[in-house]
């Protein structure tokens, strides 16, 4: 880089970047005074500590150079421990999957990865995909028992032992490589607030769900599954209709040992995800040699990515998959070898069996795809392997549906591919208008991003890609084709979700892709031994913009009630009535309710915690239909209606007082419960 836009525009853009972020970092950090000054006092500590930790941890790691050899081990070691400790039988549980799934994953694979890091990533995320297909034909033999899980997963382990040993040596390669990837100082920057940031994602996969979706959809079936030994169609709940090849495997959880066995194996996406961005820039944005790292760290350290893959939700699934479809095509074009693109198009698969919004990542894959079709002509026999291959992997809840339905999307239709929900309700702008809402969406994520992400924060991205967005313009040396198709499709996977669904979560998989060139830049950037100046500037702008990350993790994830159930002085039904608000009225209605006993709910949709049957209707706009609410209670027998404190005003419950003569049984500060004396 020129000397000029080293020691002028960049410190200017350094200084632009603290002006704009500066009043938002502030922000988060008085939201910790809500807890009481103390908690206050205690994270800025905190936060002081852990920057001045790393910049001491820089400089012991210049000056011992053997220890940087000892961090992955030392990392490995302290998260399985604190699993074991807190959750033993399902961290063996879900070590006994994986491994299971690891082994599949190899015999589907292994003639395609090379490297350590490949088989590592490949492998395993494989093997989830195969182990959904597995327990969907379970499902549908009426087969979803224990002892039927138990006992395959059991003789899959002892039948793929000799795997054993090929991931033992895989671990060990990977880690005799570490230490000379490793040696920038921005990677020992990153390393120390990424270990933060797991320990709190960590917390979260082992204590009771509380996020909406987990409670309301993805555990509710997945319990219905475990319970009737089946897959079926809950009743009232059209989101059974859709793809599950995430919670047949919470089915798996709660078959073995309950719902922190379902969240600790599902969490294995997480972290293969980052393994993928970290993959992927190693293979084509390695110029710097920590690249690859630093832009692994950027991606699990982003706030909404890191809280999405800590909860029970399916995005880092699909993200995972997506990310691995784009390898594996980019790879085809690079070594010409036909299996990549059967990888790419197995993995593709694997992606449209998790959620619809697949489309998002397989629009730029088939376009890649396309495009490079013209070099390598497939015969007949391949096309028609390739269409098997895809259809296998996931497509058979498409079939289901269809067979249910006969639409394969149902409730959604093909026209939801191509409706545009981001200037929708504006019917009244001008296409230029239109135009404008578009291209301010990345300002939007960033700044204003409360309807982008179910968080308190208006900043669910971060300020990374903000702070270093000028190196994404910096032209490398060497830019190679595949590295130039990694970027076409994280540009059309961003514009066709721009253009469809603004929610961040949705494009994760993009974001992957991006930092997976960010992060080499940044490195590079930075590794200029002749200019000091950059480079402290650079790891001062990193740890500023990794104290804000954290700062956003801790308020998502981290509560009183979470580190009073670690530090074991409440149990998880006290945390439970202490961080979400719609349990004590679910419990209390455990209580009254006898079996065979249904309620209808307003506003409570945490019906995973419900032990009786349970019908929620719920708006999140506030907008009830109360004809809708007397026609569904007169057309089916409940003996308990639960609605919100607000709903329960004198000009709804006429109407029910009229009809079903409800007594009040139960209320708290956010809900009540009554009992319907009167059924029509």
């Amino acid at each position: 880089m020129p000397k000029i836009a080293s020691r002028i525009l960049w410190p200017a853009w350094v200084l632009f970047t603290i002006a704009v972020t500066a009043r938002p970092f502030l922000w988060h950090l008085e939201y910790y005074r809500h807890p009481g000054k103390e908690f206050f006092a205690a994270y800025l500590a905190l936060l002081a500590l852990l920057i001045v930790a790393s910049f001491l941890y820089i400089r012991l790691r210049q000056s011992r150079p053997a220890l940087t050899a000892w961090e992955p081990r030392i990392f490995f070691a302290f998260f399985l421990a604190f699993f074991l400790f807190y959750a033993f039988r399902p961290t063996l549980y879900s070590l006994l999957t994986l491994f299971v799934c690891f082994g599949l994953g190899r015999l589907t694979l292994g003639r395609l990865a090379e490297s350590a890091l490949e088989q590592l990533t490949l492998f395993p995320a494989a093997g989830l995909g195969i182990m959904s297909t597995l327990l969907f034909a379970l499902g549908a033999l009426h087969l979803l028992y224990r002892s039927a899980v138990l006992a395959l997963l059991i003789m899959g382990a002892l039948l793929l032992r000799a795997n054993a040993k090929t991931l033992w040596d895989l671990l060990r390669r990977a880690a005799e490589k570490y230490p000379s990837a490793a040696a920038d100082p921005l990677w020992g920057l990153c390393l120390i607030f990424l270990f933060v940031s797991m320990i709190a994602s960590a917390m979260v996969v082992l204590s009771p769900e509380i996020a909406f979706d987990p409670v309301s959809f993805h555990f509710v079936l997945a319990r219905d599954y475990a319970l009737h030994h089946r897959l079926e169609i809950v009743p009232y709940f059209p989101y059974s209709y859709f793809p599950q090849g995430i919670e047949i495997l919470y089915t798996l959880g709660f078959l073995l040992e309950g719902q922190i066995t379902a969240k600790a194996l599902t969490y294995a996406f997480f972290p293969l995800s980052a393994a993928s961005v970290a993959m992927i820039g190693q293979r084509w944005f390695a110029e710097s040699r920590a690249g690859a790292l630093a832009a692994m760290a950027f991606f699990a350290t982003t706030p909404f990515i890191d809280w999405t893959g800590s909860v029970a939700k399916n995005d880092l699934a699909l993200a995972l998959y997506l990310l691995l479809a784009l390898y594996g095509a980019v790879r085809w074009t690079e070594t010409r070898r036909f299996g990549w693109l059967a990888a790419a198009a197995l993995f593709l698969g694997f992606g449209f069996g998790v959620k619809h919004v697949a489309i998002l990542g397989a629009v730029p894959w088939a376009l890649i795809v396309l495009w490079n079709w013209r070099s390598f002509r497939l015969r007949p026999r391949q096309a028609a392997a390739l269409a098997a291959v895809f259809f296998s992997a996931g497509l058979y809840w498409h079939v289901r549906t269809l067979i249910l339905t006969g639409n394969p999307l149902y409730p959604e239709a093909t026209r939801s591919a191509v409706r545009s929900t981001t200037a929708a309700g504006h019917p009244q702008l001008t296409r230029l208008d239109r135009l404008g809402i578009y291209l301010s969406v990345p300002w939007r994520i960033h700044f204003r991003g409360l309807p982008a992400f179910e968080s308190p924060s208006p900043n669910p991205c971060g300020f990374v890609v903000i702070a270093f967005l000028p190196l994404l313009f910096w032209p490398r040396r060497n830019s190679s084709p595949a590295a130039r198709l990694v970027l076409v499709f994280c540009a059309i996977y961003f514009l066709y979700w721009a253009a469809i669904l603004i929610k961040v979560r949705y494009a994760i998989a993009a974001f992957g892709a991006l930092f997976a060139c960010l992060g080499d830049r940044v490195c590079r950037f930075h590794s200029d031994r002749n200019d000091a100046f950059r480079r402290y500037c650079v790891l001062a702008l990193a740890a500023y913009c990794l104290a804000f990350s954290l700062t956003l993790v801790l308020i998502l994830q981290i509560n009183v009630p979470r580190l009073e159930l670690f530090a074991r002085r409440i149990n998880p039904d006290q945390f439970l009535r202490k961080t979400l608000v719609t349990y004590p009225s679910i419990a209390a209605l455990n209580r009254l309710a006898q079996p065979g006993e249904r309620a209808y709910s307003v506003g409570n949709c945490s019906s995973f915690y419900a032990d009786v049957g349970f019908r929620c209707y719920y708006d999140a706009g506030g907008n009830y239909s109360l004809d809708q609410i007397r026609g569904e209670l007169e057309t089916m027998r409940y003996q308990y209606l639960l609605v919100s404190n607000a709903w329960a005003e004198p000009h709804h419950m006429h109407v029910i007082d009229r009809l079903f003569h409800p007594l009040l049984v139960y209320q708290d500060d956010s809900f009540r419960i009554y009992r319907l004396r009167r059924v029509r």
